[in-house]
């Protein structure tokens, strides 16, 4: 779900002459930006696939998202997220322009692999329509310079990142069918209207290797991919947003979300063993903070607590020890969580939008 601030003060940064946001308000102000000239997500949108894993340049901004739980060989965890973004600068109307220098949006990917107590990050910046950075559909191919995530055959997919720091080279299978969140893929971001077209990949099997300190692991596991594109995300009075992605022990996989405001929006997706989903209403479950952590100058929550009454779920949710924040002038924490509870798992926690202290 995640994900376009960054992407828009970063875009207002590079069109205003490289100055920073001045306030948080004008962070909040760009978040909530109507994306006046794009299309917007609307219910009723049908999502269809392959297609909709290709680009959507009539929408103001779009993410290809994955966050893995993995083991080495000697069974120490490892977090990987890898993510592309692409942020139309201005509405595209008429055919698609042929190759060159394109000025009407950008690219941007962030990598990281965490450990207990340790984080590592990269990023890359791209225009769009020089060849550095883009998706294809046939065959399915995203990348960014040497960065590259794409469809080795129907069911398989291949990501390999090298970064200053670290490295990864991974084989990604879905094990379910994808899963569309909301009505029908029409993910509802307030009760006053305005969203996103969500769908999921919610488990895929992973194996491959990392690098890291010099040494070259072997690492298995399993991971969420998460397809979004919207024009407008925050309301008024939306200031960020909470996000979790869990793999539950029992098979079965949930997503989270609360986007804090005054009211809160909260919503849920769960998985079923079997790949069946039903969308969590509002009144069905409750997610609450119960810790939490100081990282880059924010209190920030890193133990959650989730019940869904009607199942018997009652979850602790707690981030490993260690600091998360993705550093860079495109801030927000991104890290694993473990599971403990009525059932127990793993998953990835993402949150945007706190202020420094």
């Amino acid at each position: 779900m995640s994900r376009f601030g960054w992407l828009l003060v970063l875009a207002a940064w590079m069109l205003s002459g490289c100055r920073e946001p001045s306030a948080p308000n004008e962070l909040v102000a760009l978040l909530s930006g109507a994306g006046e000239g794009f299309a917007q997500a609307e219910p009723g949108m049908a999502i269809e696939l392959p297609e909709d894993m290709g680009p959507h340049r009539s929408f103001r901004l779009e993410w290809w998202y994955l966050t893995a739980n993995l083991q080495t060989t000697d069974g120490e965890p490892v977090g990987l997220q890898w993510t592309l973004f692409r942020l139309g600068l201005r509405p595209r109307q008429g055919p698609e322009p042929e190759p060159g220098w394109q000025r009407d949006e950008l690219w941007l990917a962030h990598a990281a692999l965490s450990r207990p107590e340790r984080h590592l990050f990269a990023d890359k910046l791209a225009r769009g329509g020089s060849g550095q950075a883009g998706v294809t559909l046939d065959p399915f191919r995203a990348w960014i310079d040497q960065w590259r995530f794409e469809a080795r055959d129907a069911d398989r997919y291949r990501l390999e990142v090298q970064a200053p720091a670290f490295a990864y080279r991974l084989s990604l299978a879905p094990r379910l069918p994808p899963v569309l969140h909301g009505d029908r893929g029409f993910s509802a971001k307030s009760a006053q209207g305005g969203g996103s077209m969500y769908f999921s990949y919610p488990s895929l099997a992973i194996e491959g290797e990392i690098e890291v300190d010099g040494e070259t692991l072997a690492v298995t596991g399993q991971g969420w991919l998460d397809r979004e594109w919207s024009s407008r995300y925050l309301q008024p009075g939306q200031t960020g947003w909470d996000w979790l992605a869990l793999h539950l022990d029992d098979g079965r996989h949930l997503m989270l979300f609360r986007l804090r405001g005054e009211p809160d929006y909260v919503t849920a997706t769960l998985v079923e063993v079997d790949g069946r989903a039903r969308t969590l209403q509002a009144d069905e479950f409750s997610l609450r903070p119960r810790a939490f952590r100081y990282s880059a100058g924010r209190r920030i929550p890193v133990h959650w607590r989730f019940e869904l009454p009607e199942q018997g779920m009652e979850l602790e949710i707690h981030a490993w020890p260690g600091d998360y924040w993705n550093p860079g002038r495109l801030e927000y924490w991104e890290g694993p969580v473990s599971v403990q509870g009525s059932q127990s798992g793993e998953g990835y926690l993402e949150m945007t939008g706190y202020p420094e202290r």
